[in-house]
């Protein structure tokens, strides 16, 4: 169950990452100060390299998370030119982040999380 419904313009990609990716991607959002692995996925699918491509691993974990649709109508598209799954392109994207992520990437979630307490307390102040 999600507590955030899909909207028009985003769309639910579900695949398998190898357990190591995983958790150094879950690492990168506590150290980014990102909300959530679809954060995480939306940076590394964004600034990596469309000609990066890497090994199958083979213990993974399926995630899911949402993208814009312009992005994965990109990201789909490349898969079909390289003829790899989008599971391989999201895995290459993650696999090329910084160890340290920008300071722009935690001011952006800050940002965000600003945003949404914002948002809450105008509803909580209406329901009053």
């Amino acid at each position: 169950m999600t507590n955030r419904t899909e909207t028009i313009s985003e769309s639910l990609i579900t695949v398998s990452l190898p357990v190591k990716l995983h958790i150094e991607a879950i690492a990168f959002q506590q150290r980014a100060g990102l909300s959530n692995l679809s954060e995480v996925i939306r940076h590394a699918l964004e600034s990596c390299p469309e000609n990066r491509l890497n090994v199958e691993p083979i213990n993974s974990r399926q995630v899911s998370f949402r993208v814009p649709s312009e992005l994965r109508t990109r990201i789909t598209r490349q898969a079909r030119q390289a003829r790899v799954s989008v599971g391989r392109i999201v895995r290459v994207a993650l696999q090329s982040l910084p160890s340290n992520p920008t300071t722009n990437i935690t001011t952006m979630a800050k940002k965000k999380k600003a945003a949404k307490k914002s948002v809450a307390k105008k509803a909580k102040s209406k329901k009053k």
